[in-house]
């Protein structure tokens, strides 16, 4: 559909549409139940080590990098996620509190020695036992 549209602008705003709709959607459940909306600018995010405020050295096209001051091993999506925080409570915003995880900062970090990678799980620990199909007939008779 959009490889079809020859007009950039038209193309960016077609793109667009959906992110837009996400947030709107997401934005009426947090109001909904209370819950703060905070804007956060996400450049370089990934860039600064959480702790320390320094650049992380990642390797070229890694996920994983040290901070040069701690010696901290980092994923980028996690330094990411936390700098986001901590942008948030540098603005004043009603975002989550830190609570007793800050140090002399004022930063958050998980423990040093975690590498902060993904866990795998077999197949057969996460995989339905039944069909999603296999409760059809079940409800189908309540319902009648």
């Amino acid at each position: 559909m959009i490889k079809g549209v020859k007009d950039p602008e038209l193309r960016h705003r077609i793109y667009q549409a959906a992110f837009k709709g996400m947030q709107k959607a997401i934005e009426e459940k947090a109001r909904k139940w209370g819950v703060p909306v905070v804007y956060v600018d996400p450049r370089n995010t990934s860039k600064l080590c959480p702790l320390h405020g320094v650049e992380i050295e990642y390797d070229s096209e890694a996920r994983l990098g040290r901070c040069p001051v701690g010696g901290e091993t980092w994923h980028r999506d996690v330094v990411a996620v936390w700098n986001l925080l901590l942008r948030a409570r540098g603005d004043g915003s009603p975002a989550p509190s830190l609570g007793s995880l800050g140090n002399a900062r004022g930063a958050v970090a998980p423990p040093p020695s975690a590498a902060h990678d993904p866990i795998r799980l077999e197949r057969a620990v996460w995989a339905r036992r039944k069909s999603l199909g296999a409760n059809v007939h079940k409800i189908s008779r309540m319902s009648a």
